[in-house]
């Protein structure tokens, strides 16, 4: 079974939070994930994306009409509306069709926004794109963090760009063991 969360977790459940997954977590579509909150609303429920997640698709097979699109990767954003894209931005401010999330980072589903982006090479630390997305019901994910199922990290937006995408859940899970130690 899971540790029981303190509601400190709860209270940091907010657009921009990052959710950790627990090493207990069984469901294959979030295991060993961290995932971005882009939309909280205790009446309409969450949206996020998986932010540590590379998929073997690169910028320039999607946009295959885009003359010299990158090889950076594709990111798989959840196991929802896989077709559905959307683009996670850092900007220095705000601009057309894309919406604050948190600290510098902007998403945008876009088509112009993210073809844009992809046409001036917008390098992987500033641009990534994903493929789906993760959602919850109303109520769903808090529940979730009460069984201990995520952990929640609040003002970390400097991770949504990370450098090492593919061990970021392992270095966020090492860091909670620690504080968790540190604790007692």
């Amino acid at each position: 079974s899971f540790p029981t969360r303190r509601s400190s977790d709860l209270d940091q459940l907010s657009i921009g939070s990052l959710l950790v997954a627990s090493e207990k977590l069984g469901d294959p579509h979030f295991a060993e994930s961290v995932v971005l909150i882009l939309e909280h609303d205790g009446d309409k429920g969450t949206l996020g994306v998986i932010i540590n997640r590379r998929s073997e698709v690169p910028l320039s097979r999607v946009f295959s009409d885009i003359k010299g699109a990158s090889s950076d990767p594709m990111y798989v954003g959840g196991p929802v509306s896989t077709t559905a894209v959307q683009a996670l931005l850092r900007l220095p401010n705000e601009m057309d069709e894309v919406r604050h999330v948190s600290g510098d980072v902007y998403v945008t589903g876009s088509k112009q926004v993210i073809e844009k982006s992809v046409r001036s090479r917008v390098v992987p630390s500033n641009f990534r794109l994903y493929a789906g997305y993760a959602g919850w019901g109303p109520g769903q994910l808090e529940a979730e963090v009460q069984m201990g199922a995520w952990q929640v990290l609040a003002n970390r937006s400097k991770l949504v760009f990370d450098d090492d995408p593919d061990s970021l859940w392992s270095r966020l899970t090492r860091e909670s063991h620690m504080q968790i130690a540190a604790s007692f």
